[in-house]
């Protein structure tokens, strides 16, 4: 039996935070609690949630510092807390840590499933808002109360293939813009797979992952392999013509880009710059600590993209 028998997932209206409670609750009677912490029970993915057999509670819209009591009674009984909130509300995971050690929880997930933030964080602003949230959990004053896991899974499988990366896939009509010269290799990983090695971390030995970095790939390949994946998809549909184009974007051009990029192209331009120069790659992984999870290669998902 699973050691964490209360498990509360903030952000779990999110793909991966939806997957993981679903994965979770697959088995009755396995936890005695799977809670969905959400600032609108009423909604209708809370509902479907609830209907599965999830517990739903309600915590303040805002989480400042002045929400730390209400969201610590939320937190009541619980015994680990899996975060999946978004890039806007990063930050905001600061008061849920304090919470989480006046609530008494054991271990805290941070929203990361990114790249090696560790060695990388430094040249890719965007990620920066993670920084502090990993030195509080390591600091002495929380570290002592409250344990925590690092998720690593390179980039979602679903977002590489996507017009955030340059991709227009339309049928078998497809363009891409590659960065640099589309030779450096990337970490890749579906967002339901993601779920799944997290539901695996909650069910297996604390032991195994209690202050640690665990990275998890679901394929890892260039951007030349991946065009060629996507290209052999389309010419192979039988009687449909098909058009593809290719160019390629240097460094130099987009980190010129960077100088002036704002809003979303500046999170954009930092990503594709980050692939360029390798910094996508993850140097390992702890699939094997998981053989029953079998993760989504990139020629599966490619398959279904042009059908």
């Amino acid at each position: 039996m699973p050691a964490f028998k209360n498990i509360a997932v903030v952000g779990g209206t999110s793909t991966i935070g939806q997957a993981l409670i679903k994965n979770l609750l697959t088995t009755k009677g396995e936890f005695d609690a799977v809670i969905l912490l959400t600032r609108d029970p009423e909604s209708k993915t809370s509902k479907d949630l609830a209907a599965l057999g999830a517990e739903t509670r309600k915590i303040p819209s805002e989480l400042s510092a002045a929400a730390i009591p209400a969201l610590a009674e939320s937190l009541k009984g619980v015994d680990a807390l899996v975060s999946v909130i978004g890039a806007a509300g990063l930050s905001e995971q600061v008061h849920l840590i304090h919470a989480s050690v006046q609530a008494g929880v054991k271990r805290f997930f941070p929203s990361e499933f990114g790249v090696d933030l560790d060695l990388h964080a430094p040249s890719i602003p965007f990620v920066g808002a993670k920084v502090p949230i990993r030195q509080l959990l390591r600091s002495q004053e929380i570290a002592s109360k409250l344990e925590h896991t690092f998720v690593e899974n390179g980039y979602f499988l679903e977002g590489f293939f996507s017009p955030f990366f340059n991709w227009q896939i339309s049928g078998t009509s497809v363009a891409v813009d590659i960065a640099g010269t589309g030779d450096v290799p990337v970490t890749v990983t579906l967002q339901a797979d993601v779920a799944r090695y997290l539901a695996e971390i909650l069910r297996s030995d604390p032991a195994i992952s209690r202050n640690k970095t665990l990275k998890f790939e679901g394929d890892r390949f260039t951007w030349n392999q991946a065009r060629e994946l996507v290209s052999n998809a389309v010419i192979h549909v039988p009687g449909v013509k098909s058009s593809f184009s290719t160019t390629y974007t240097s460094v130099e051009k987009l980190e010129k880009r960077l100088e002036t990029a704002q809003g979303h192209e500046w999170v954009q331009v930092q990503l594709l710059l980050a692939t360029a120069r390798g910094q996508g790659l993850l140097s390992h992984n702890h699939n094997k600590l998981f053989p029953n999870v079998k993760p989504t290669g990139a020629k599966e998902f490619v398959a279904g993209l042009v059908v």
